[in-house]
């Protein structure tokens, strides 16, 4: 059969009517693809923190959550540690003193340095000398 007899043959029919329930059932499938379809090209322009965001949003969810609980954290721990810092004594007790004193009798006995004793004196003092200048290198001069 040639294409030409099948396309003749095809314009020499009469069109018929689709059954009405092909009908109904065309239609409702159509009217249900007529709504929102997604599309590959958005025309809006995206806002530049959503450009920022949009290769791993939730790695930086994840990091912005980290860095909360850290100044919370930081917050909790710097709102307890200054209240004490205030009400803390400045001046040392003498019990204070009194282990001051013993830690260093203790100090003195690994050293084995007796206690209380002045530092030795300088016996003699020695010359302070001044850089002088180095006669060692010589001078040549050229003529030319």
């Amino acid at each position: 059969m040639n294409p030409d007899d099948f396309e003749s043959r095809l314009v020499r029919q009469p069109l018929r009517a689709p059954p009405d329930r092909w009908r109904e059932e065309i239609l409702r499938s159509a009217e249900a693809a007529s709504g929102p379809q997604p599309s590959t090209f958005n025309s809006q322009p995206v806002p530049w923190w959503r450009e920022l965001l949009w290769p791993c949003p939730q790695a930086w969810a994840a990091i912005a959550a980290v860095w909360v609980v850290i100044g919370a954290l930081h917050l909790m721990t710097f709102s307890s540690t200054e209240g004490t810092v205030a009400r803390r004594d400045v001046t040392p007790s003498a019990a204070h003193y009194a282990s001051l004193r013993e830690q260093q009798r203790l100090f003195s006995e690994l050293l084995d340095a007796p206690t209380h004793q002045p530092p030795p004196r300088p016996t003699e003092r020695s010359k302070v000398t001044l850089p002088r200048p180095r006669s060692e290198r010589l001078k040549t001069e050229a003529m030319v």
